[in-house]
């Protein structure tokens, strides 16, 4: 089952390469906030008026949003969603994490090398090009037909390839796409359109340029 952070990882790094598609700050911001969205969706989290709320203290057996959710329950709830998002990103690696969960389950492969500066690069390739690529035709597909209602994680997902600014890898030339993704984050339950706020000041705060 491909997740809604893991659909964001897909769609943010190129199919063949690996390498990341957007700036490392917005990106990895939009990830952290592509977890905690899971997290509300399963219904384990809530929002309410930019506070991370835990609901179920139990594990589902997903490793990633385990931990996550556990960290939340020992640090207490009350914290900003704005705190969560940057511990997310900074603390816990939440690229590295949801990379490393796609490659377990066969999608992607980790590739690190050094350059000159013998800093660390690492990519991300597809281990099969077309199957990588799906997530980044659906939503295309489903921002283009205009007929069709969002469902509520497309819509969420929309909204978190805008924070990241990743929305020209879709390759949309249709000019209604943007009032299309605010139309349906407004329709989004009031936990993911706080969760949707503080990723997009936490975003617009952290931009980076690409990790190459």
């Amino acid at each position: 089952m491909v997740r809604l952070a893991d659909e964001l990882f897909l769609i943010g790094h190129d199919d063949f390469t690996g390498k990341p598609l957007a700036a490392a700050g917005n990106f990895d911001t939009a990830l952290a906030g592509a977890i905690l969205a899971e997290l509300v969706l399963d219904g384990r989290l809530s929002v309410d008026n930019g506070a991370v709320v835990p609901l179920d203290h139990q594990p589902r057996d997903e490793p990633l949003t385990d931990q996550v959710l556990s960290e939340i329950l020992r640090r207490g709830s009350g914290h900003s969603a704005r705190l969560w998002l940057a511990f997310l990103r900074d603390e816990m690696q939440i690229r590295e994490r949801v990379g490393g969960r796609l490659a377990s389950a066969g999608w992607v492969r980790r590739v690190e090398s050094r350059g000159l500066t013998l800093r660390a690069s690492v990519r991300w390739p597809g281990v099969n090009p077309n199957l990588v690529a799906a997530p980044r035709v659906r939503l295309a597909a489903s921002l283009q037909q205009t007929y069709r209602p969002l469902d509520t994680g497309t819509a969420t997902l929309a909204a978190l390839i805008r924070a990241a600014n990743l929305t020209k890898v879709l390759m949309l030339v249709d000019r209604a796409v943007p009032e299309r993704i605010t139309r349906s984050r407004q329709d989004l339950p009031a936990a993911l359109q706080s969760l949707l706020a503080a990723v997009d000041a936490g975003a617009s705060t952290t931009a980076l340029p690409a990790r190459r």
